[in-house]
């Protein structure tokens, strides 16, 4: 829940484990008025990124953390770097 200058926005999240999505319900209150905004968003693997870069003619593909760190499945961001 984030709130700033007197609106409110609220996510609620679910991942799809079948499709890969993560799901989300988003409520949206701004001057006295909600609205609902559902939307997904897919969720890459890094091997299926990697997969897919390397058929489309990339010559290595490297992963890391959102720090530039090593790529765990603690890692909240990831960062996929390809040469060609």
């Amino acid at each position: 829940m984030v709130e700033r200058d007197g609106d409110l926005l609220i996510d609620r999240y679910r991942l799809d484990l079948l499709t890969s999505r993560n799901v989300v319900k988003r409520t949206v209150v701004r001057d006295g008025r909600v609205r609902h905004v559902p939307y997904s968003v897919r969720m890459f693997t890094f091997p299926e990124l990697r997969d897919r870069l390397l058929d489309a003619g990339f010559a290595a593909v490297r992963g890391f953390g959102a720090d530039g760190g090593p790529l765990t499945m603690d890692s909240r961001r990831m960062i996929v770097v390809a040469e060609r």
